[in-house]
């Protein structure tokens, strides 16, 4: 039978590493995955992931274990991302990790180039985002967090994240715009 996340955080509240790695394994793929998108660069995004995981554990005994976690630490990973980049200074760019599954063998090689090439322009698109744009179509769309977990992240009103999102959208739209999809 699986814990509850609540029964876990408590468990890490005192002490139990073995509880914190199941709460690591739960969350590492989505993390990894909105960090790469962050930061452009599949190692970064690994190294982002790991130490805000580990400035989680650091801080687990403050966090309310009644609350989700992952909103939670969305937050602590995007400043850990946002203080890369600010030390980086410049934007890089670096192949995406295809985090989907390999297709089965009896697929159609023409289907799976299809949408290997519809991927690849949806994530170019994200990457040309701006970093404010980037960062909330992440949070909201592959991390899965609400515009007030959003705005409580990104420590701005709802409004904002509201219009920066729609914002975001569109800019996405006119970067896929003329691509066939």
């Amino acid at each position: 039978m699986e814990e509850s996340e609540a029964t876990l955080i408590r468990r890490c509240q005192q002490g139990d590493e073995e509880a914190f790695g199941v709460i690591v394994r739960r969350y590492a793929g989505a993390a990894q995955g909105a960090a790469c998108l962050l930061l452009s660069s599949y190692d970064d995004a690994l190294d982002a992931s790991q130490e805000a995981f580990v400035r989680a554990w650091r801080h687990i005994r403050r966090f309310d274990a009644g609350a989700p976690f992952y909103p939670w630490y969305a937050t602590i990973l995007r400043n850990v991302c946002v203080s890369k980049m600010r030390r980086s200074g410049r934007r890089r760019t670096a192949q995406l990790a295809d985090s989907h599954a390999d297709p089965s063998p009896d697929s159609d090689p023409v289907l799976l180039a299809e949408r290997n090439e519809r991927r690849d322009r949806i994530w170019r698109a994200i990457r040309e985002l701006s970093p404010q744009h980037r960062e909330v179509i992440v949070m909201s769309h592959f991390q899965g967090l609400s515009y007030k977990q959003m705005a409580a992240a990104l420590g701005i009103p709802i409004g904002t994240v509201m219009s920066r999102l729609h914002n975001a959208r569109q800019a996405l739209k006119k970067g896929l715009a003329g691509e066939e999809l």
